[in-house]
């Protein structure tokens, strides 16, 4: 029996856009929990640095998607040294 065979005969042909849509959805959303998991905001060290958005600058953009980056140009000539208003305090 082929593979063309056996497609017709267990798979109908109608279900496989369900299949397509249903497996790029859990596709993305895997991708997108890994790259969450990944991200500045999450700890997965207990023994390190627990505080890591501490090390995060004032001119610094984390966000996956930037709806002004001239916002974020115009705050990196504002703070050129890396300095952040927490560490004069």
């Amino acid at each position: 029996m082929s593979a063309r065979a056996f497609m017709k005969r267990w798979i109908p042909t109608e279900t496989i856009p369900i299949f397509v849509v249903v497996g790029g959805a859990c596709g993305g959303a895997a991708w997108y929990l890994w790259r969450l998991a990944n991200g500045s905001e999450v700890v997965w060290d207990r023994h390190g640095d627990w505080k890591p958005w501490d090390k995060i600058h004032q001119h610094q953009n984390t966000k996956m998607l930037t709806v002004t980056p001239e916002f974020w140009a115009k705050r990196k000539e504002q703070y050129p040294d890396g300095k952040r208003v927490v560490d004069a305090i």
